[in-house]
């Protein structure tokens, strides 16, 4: 069996979650996670959750969820997938146009220069196996 949260309000990215959160924050919760009125179990939640918690706009479901998570039901979906290309390139993760300007001039053979906004957006790709690496300050970690 898996160890991984399973239980999460799911939305648009183009809805509001904060609108979404505070209209449920008024519903009680016993209003909310009770199912027993209406003869049921686990109707809309989970009857055993007790609180919701608001996740920070930069997480979406790969990131809660996990790699692991993804990783598996990949597999289920597809059988043993193949192992992924070892072909020895290195993506590097940049943040901004002066970096990017750097990586791509040190011409390093088989490493490859990625670009990304933020340090944020250079993690999420590493996590999403779109990047390899990224060269941080000791405060962003």
């Amino acid at each position: 069996l898996l160890k991984e949260p399973r239980h999460a309000v799911i939305s648009r990215k183009d809805a509001d979650s904060k609108q979404i959160y505070e209209v449920l924050k008024q519903i009680p919760d016993s209003d909310l996670f009770s199912s027993a009125a209406f003869g049921g179990k686990d109707l809309m939640f989970s009857d055993s959750i007790t609180d919701l918690m608001e996740l920070p706009k930069i997480m979406d479901s790969f990131l809660y969820l996990r790699e692991d998570y993804y990783e598996a039901m990949r597999a289920l979906r597809a059988g043993n997938p193949p192992a992924p290309p070892q072909d020895g390139k290195i993506e590097w993760c940049t943040v901004g146009h002066a970096e990017q300007q750097k990586c791509d001039s040190l011409q390093i053979p088989r490493m490859e220069c990625r670009r990304a906004s933020s340090v944020e957006e250079c993690i999420q790709k590493i996590m999403r196996k779109e990047a390899d690496a990224l060269a941080v300050d000791g405060g962003q970690v």
